[in-house]
């Protein structure tokens, strides 16, 4: 019987040991991978920005997450708890509770404040989840073998530079205290132990510096590290703000992107206007933004315009032309080159965190949570945006109606088909009825019918110009007359939806005006068709060119149809419609019609001519 209890309590301190070697300190670790990978994704899918365009602070946002994960680590160091005392491991049974509190109270801080700093490193959560999870690990490994060689026994202290990198630290203070409750040499440590001079009292205070250390490079490194989203600051920007601004650094590429041509005659006047601080009262002011990316390309240059009060000012132009890359820059996702825009009054370089509070932003791609509905969606951005609790159902019900989604508020996003998912993500940019509105893209990808339901949305929301009562005495610089910036590569929905529109090519602002107005710069004038029958074509084709200017062209003649293309000095379209119509049968002409270039024209012809002057610039 005596030998059995030895046999009992030789495995038990053999297994004490093992536990508290390694599976204790590896235990208590594993949260750091989780941790970080949680950042990263969402730095990485651009949750983190779409949260601060919609007034979520950087300081709510970390907050938060500290909170959730200090929570996470209690369950997991209770669980570890009580499950070593049930098995009646002398880790748990022998030593002071409060010391073994202390410890793991100050390792969770650690594990959050490593997390923090190590996601700032990060841009792809596949890489955190692999680098952090093997630092974890070799750590444990290597603190471990140091163990093997320096235990308690030897009576030998772990040098100060040993507890520089905090794991080591709390590996040591972990291995002495567990060493302590099973070896017969060793009493089981209390609280009172921890006096100067103590090992576990030197990686305690540690660590405890080491947090504060932590947290400093967490917050230098989130503002200083250049990120893929974002505005960051220079690596010596305390020293800048407190003696004086650097000089900027210009590029030799950005000196010869200045060779490009910058736009037309409206162009040049629009950017004298906004610099002069003539439109110093609009909603959006655009002064000579330019973004050149680290390699080199210029994705936007010397853009300046203005937007009105209730107006939908569209962004035009190809893929690649840099409207998106605009966007992001007056939205806070890239930070500008050169240049600065003012939304309300707000510039985007100094009070980016103010003006996320009165924007809404839809971006090419949508950001959502699948596990979500519709209604938790907007309510989580409504909340955001700090709506009062007593308007937050309110601000939801009226972001649903505008964007019809009221049938399907209880709808989880992952069964949401395209156009819903479209839709869900126009309503979480009108939540809180911001007063403007960034629209990326937002009919690509779908059909002709759902492009159009979203267009009636944004006509809706945006309360377009055209449709307000003139004689209404409503303050037009309230909410309800919403600003937005709609970029789109589609012609058609500009025409349709666009007060304005400037119309951009290789990252600079070519043309802006009315849509009209930009038909009548480069247009190429009217159009006349007509049709008859095949006996009376000639008669009638001899009867219009009569009637049309000699510069006038014909496009084409296909059966029984002949199209026309002409300039018409003023008056000159009432004389030919009232002719055509007194003396149309008379000449056999059965069907006819009168239309102005289309915007699509507008749009080739402008294209037409920068492809030409840069042919022209390449070849000096």
């Amino acid at each position: 019987m005596p030998h059995l209890f030895i046999d009992i309590f030789d495995v038990n301190q053999l297994f004490s040991s093992l536990i508290g070697g390694i599976l204790y300190s590896f235990g208590i670790s594993f949260l750091l991978p989780t941790f970080v990978i949680i950042l990263v994704k969402e730095k990485e899918d651009r949750i983190v920005r779409m949260m601060k365009m919609h007034g979520l602070s950087s300081t709510v946002y970390y907050f938060t997450h500290y909170l959730h994960f200090y929570i996470l680590y209690i369950i997991t160091s209770a669980f570890l708890i009580v499950t070593g005392y049930f098995l009646k491991l002398t880790f748990f049974t022998l030593t002071d509770p409060w010391l073994i509190v202390i410890l793991f109270f100050i390792w969770g801080h650690i594990q959050i404040a490593m997390a923090f700093l190590l996601s700032t490193f990060f841009k792809r959560s596949r890489n955190a989840l692999v680098i952090t999870f093997v630092i974890v690990l070799c750590s444990v490994i290597f603190a471990f073998g140091i163990e093997l060689v320096n235990t308690p026994l030897n009576g030998n202290s772990s040098p100060l530079f040993y507890f520089v990198w905090p794991p080591f630290a709390f590996y040591r203070a972990m291995s002495i205290i567990n060493h302590s409750s099973f070896l017969v040499d060793l009493l089981p440590m209390k609280l009172s132990d921890l006096q100067p001079g103590n090992e576990v009292f030197n990686a305690v205070t540690a660590l405890t510096i080491e947090y504060f250390i932590l947290m400093c490079l967490t917050i230098y490194y989130y503002l200083v590290i250049p990120s893929e989203y974002g505005v960051n600051k220079s690596w010596n920007f305390i020293c800048s703000q407190l003696f004086a601004q650097p000089l900027r650094f210009i590029t030799p590429t950005a000196l010869e992107a200045g060779k490009y041509v910058n736009g037309d005659e409206d162009v040049i006047n629009e950017r004298k206007n906004v610099l002069s601080d003539q439109y110093s009262d609009k909603p959006l002011l655009v002064k000579n933004i330019t973004k050149i990316y680290n390699n080199g390309k210029v994705a936007a240059k010397n853009i300046a315009f203005a937007a009105e009060y209730g107006t939908i000012f569209g962004l035009l132009g190809p893929n690649g032309a840099g409207k998106t890359t605009l966007i992001n820059v007056l939205t806070g996702l890239y930070k500008q080159t050169e240049g600065d825009a003012t939304l309300n009054g707000l510039s985007i370089s100094t009070s980016i965190n103010d003006i996320y509070r009165d924007i809404g932003v839809c971006p090419q791609l949508d950001i959502l949570w699948d596990n979500l509905t519709v209604e938790e969606h907007l309510l989580f951005y409504a909340r955001i945006r700090g709506i009062p609790l007593s308007k937050e159902r309110d601000a939801v019900y009226s972001s649903l109606k505008e964007a019809q989604l009221l049938s399907l508020k209880s709808k989880l996003a992952e069964n949401l088909n395209n156009r819903e998912r479209r839709r869900l993500s126009i309503a979480i940019a009108l939540v809180g009825d911001p007063a403007i509105i960034f629209l990326d893209e937002p009919t690509t990808g779908l059909d002709p019918e759902s492009r159009r339901q979203i267009w009636k949305i944004i006509v809706g929301s945006g309360k377009k110009l055209s449709s307000i009562n003139n004689n209404s005495n409503e303050n037009i610089t309230s909410k309800n007359n919403r600003t937005i910036i709609l970029a789109t590569h589609s012609m058609e929905e500009a025409e349709v939806l666009c007060n304005r529109i400037g119309i951009m090519s290789r990252g600079t602002l070519r043309c802006i005006g009315a849509p009209s107005r930009l038909k009548q710069l480069y247009g190429r004038g009217f159009r006349l068709n007509f049709s008859c029958k095949n006996e009376n074509l000639e008669k009638a084709t001899v009867y219009i060119e009569t009637l049309l200017p000699l510069s006038a062209k014909k496009l084409y003649s296909f059966a029984t149809k002949v199209s026309y293309e002409f300039e018409a000095r003023p008056g000159f379209l009432s004389k030919i419609f009232k002719e055509v119509e007194r003396d149309k049968e008379e000449n056999g002409i059965d069907n006819w019609g009168l239309s102005q270039t289309s915007l699509e024209e507008v749009f080739l012809n402008v294209i037409g001519e920068i492809d030409t002057e840069i042919e022209y610039i390449l070849n000096e």
